[in-house]
């Protein structure tokens, strides 16, 4: 049964007969925020949002549907993304805080090494702020995993009920989310895993100039694909939890 919930929700784009163009299209917006950082993005989880709507709110089918009414991508791809942003949005401040406690003595002391023509050492003081700064990166980062997981299902809840305040109604979508655990759980590792892979690929080909531009083009279909299949997948998840609340 899980198998067949993963195969059914990455394999549905391949279905469409305009699957290459629709995914094009998603690469090609992917693309333009390198240039215009976030905006295209939104293009992107607007059109996954009709994905999500249609699996929770309609036949329960993904299918890829048509890039048309613009303005409306636009408006609820952004409630989407703020949607999905909301309980992992602690984490990612607290990742920040803890970068710039870990860079801080690092910059000091190679600006200290190059105006003095000999290296630095970093001193007591800087090394408590860096150690402490890394203490913090490794809390941040579990608590960036834990509340991108509980967004997944925050999220989808926004989506069936078409209002960015539904994300806080948290008892409503627990109880989705605790009727089928496992779903929402293989998605998130399967869509984890894969973003961490589209990382590494991407760092290795693009520090390896003579491939910067053909990985930037491929990673951006491979998100455009990836947006898609991970609106399925927990799309899916949300209505299998929905599904078995109503037969209880």
């Amino acid at each position: 049964m899980k198998s067949n919930f993963l195969s059914t929700c990455l394999s549905f784009p391949f279905k469409d007969p305009h699957w290459l163009m629709k995914l094009t299209i998603g690469a090609l917006l992917v693309l333009a925020s390198l240039v215009i950082p976030l905006i295209p993005l939104f293009f992107v989880a607007g059109y996954g949002l009709r994905i999500i709507q249609r699996i929770i709110l309609g036949d329960g089918q993904a299918k890829l549907p048509e890039w048309d009414d613009w303005e409306w991508l636009f408006k609820h791809g952004f409630k989407l993304s703020e949607a999905g942003l909301i309980y992992a949005l602690p984490g990612l401040i607290l990742l920040v805080i803890g970068f710039v406690m870990v860079l801080y003595p690092l910059y000091g002391v190679g600006l200290a090494s190059l105006a003095s023509a000999t290296r630095q050492s970093i001193p007591p003081a800087g090394m408590s702020i860096l150690t402490k700064g890394a203490f913090i990166i490794g809390v941040a980062t579990l608590l960036t995993i834990i509340g991108a997981f509980l967004s997944a299902p925050a999220a989808m809840h926004m989506a069936a009920n078409i209002s960015v305040k539904a994300v806080f109604r948290i008892g409503e979508w627990w109880g989705i989310l605790v009727r089928a655990p496992w779903k929402f759980v293989s998605a998130y590792g399967l869509v984890l895993a894969a973003s961490t892979l589209l990382t590494i690929i991407f760092t290795v080909l693009f520090v390896t100039l003579a491939f910067c531009i053909p990985a930037t083009i491929i990673i951006s279909v491979a998100v455009s694909y990836l947006s898609v299949t991970t609106s399925a997948l927990f799309a899916s998840a949300y209505r299998a939890g929905m599904e078995t609340s109503i037969t209880q």
